[in-house]
């Protein structure tokens, strides 16, 4: 916030700062994209183990 107040001074750092959260927003989203699989494959397996117990 104080960036914003200083005014157009700051305007580099600010830009910096948030193509840097967007780095950071963007690996977050390709970890959560690699672990989606695999949780989707452990309710399959849940799923499948209760079908083959369940009369």
């Amino acid at each position: 916030m104080e960036w914003i107040v200083e005014g157009e001074a700051t305007i580099e750092r600010r830009l910096d700062m948030m193509k840097k959260h967007k780095q950071r927003v963007l690996d977050e989203i390709a970890l959560l994209t690699e672990t989606l699989p695999k949780i989707d494959a452990k309710i399959d397996r849940y799923i499948k183990h209760l079908e083959e117990v369940q009369p």
